[in-house]
């Protein structure tokens, strides 16, 4: 078998300038150390994700004197690292500042680790992972609180669906912009709002080539939206309003809808969540939502602005068949899993030391094994 940690220093050179972010040449500089020897740190122009300049959206006159909206596509990706007591994980999304500043976060908290000068992320003794990306758009407008008028930044979460085209980077984008849906595509050039019997909206993914948004009513109410912006329903899965979180994951050829369940008058009691899983069927155009009873070896991740399914097979050591979700509040903020085997919910501490450093909530776990360190000023965390 070939080594693939003596390929020739030309050839390596040549894969890298492929890559279209930094992030991409910090994952392939941390293969090896031959690797990282041949290829040069990479610059912090290139970004972590790739970014785009939209038009800004024309139907609010909170937007007047703006131009343009930025669509950002930001990597996520687990970082698995030895500890004394066996494998553990680190669970990281890339985020970036207009002053090219990077941010190490967790995409299910959406907070980042941090200090006073910043931290080295350390990727020669540890394995990156990749999940995917998520998308974000953020915009300025106009904003009056207690009769003062400024102008705020704002990000949401968008979903990004490729189109193909004649020169196949044509490409749609659908984002929830000051209580409205709007969506972008870049033949057009311009964003449109879709209008609809929509009670708001809770989530949004991109599947198969069209669209499908969850409003808020808390039934399991499911909107397609094509890109003609052709808009159908799919019977929701309950009459009556049963839950107050509701989010849609795609795994692998599969539309999941999730539903969580927090009792209480306002949903306080958290260790007594548990959650409810549909399945969508598609025969010959006619969507349903069927209900699963598990996940088999899959965990899920709902995270604030981003969900991820992976099969825990490929993650040794991590467990399957569970749901990890973020409860936030004003007062409190959590980490917990559902067992679709117990039935039963857990914070990771309590009743899955599997799952300790994949969320960053452990932060001893990788200070002390090296993985996150404090840096010399005249380094960055390649």
């Amino acid at each position: 078998m070939a080594d693939w940690s003596f390929l020739p220093k030309d050839l390596l050179e040549r894969i890298s300038d492929r890559f279209e972010t930094c992030f991409e040449i910090v994952h392939f500089r941390s293969v090896c150390g031959s690797w990282r020897s041949a290829i040069p740190k990479p610059s912090y122009r290139r970004g972590l994700g790739v970014e785009s300049l939209l038009p800004i959206f024309n139907h609010n006159s909170r937007f007047e004197g703006e131009t343009h909206c930025e669509l950002k596509k930001i990597p996520a990706f687990l970082l698995r690292f030895k500890t004394p007591f066996g494998a553990d994980y680190l669970f990281v999304g890339m985020s970036q500042s207009k002053s090219c500043k990077q941010k190490l976060l967790s995409p299910l908290t959406d907070s980042g680790l941090a200090s006073k000068y910043g931290i080295i992320l350390n990727t020669l003794s540890s394995q990156i992972i990749p999940l995917g990306y998520y998308y974000k758009i953020n915009f300025n407008a106009l904003t009056t609180n207690r009769s003062r008028t400024s102008l705020q930044n704002y990000s949401r979460r968008a979903a990004f669906l490729p189109l193909g085209g004649e020169n196949g980077r044509d490409f749609a984008v659908i984002a929830g912009v000051l209580g409205d849906l709007m969506i972008y595509k870049s033949c057009d050039k311009r964003w449109t709002k879709i209008e609809g019997q929509f009670y708001s909206y809770r989530d949004m993914v991109s599947f198969r080539g069209k669209f499908y948004v969850v409003d808020t009513s808390g039934r399991g109410h499911v909107f397609v939206i094509e890109p003609s912006l052709e808009i159908s329903e799919i019977q929701a899965v309950t009459q009556s309003l049963e839950c107050f979180h509701e989010r849609l994951v795609v795994s692998g050829g599969e539309l999941l809808l999730v539903q969580r369940i927090t009792p209480g008058e306002f949903g306080h009691e958290y260790m007594h969540t548990w959650c409810r899983l549909f399945r969508l069927e598609d025969k010959e155009g006619q969507r349903r939502w069927v209900q699963i009873s598990d996940l088999e070896d899959r965990v899920l991740f709902l995270g604030i602005d981003w969900n991820l399914c992976y099969s825990a097979k490929e993650l040794l050591g991590m467990r399957g068949n569970c749901v990890v979700f973020i409860i936030k509040r004003t007062t409190f903020e959590g980490i917990f899993v559902f067992d679709f085997g117990t039935r039963k919910t857990s914070t990771i501490f309590t009743g899955c030391r599997d799952f300790i450093g994949a969320f960053g909530e452990n932060r001893e776990s990788f200070t002390s094994c090296g993985i996150v360190t404090s840096p010399n000023p005249a380094n960055g965390f390649y």
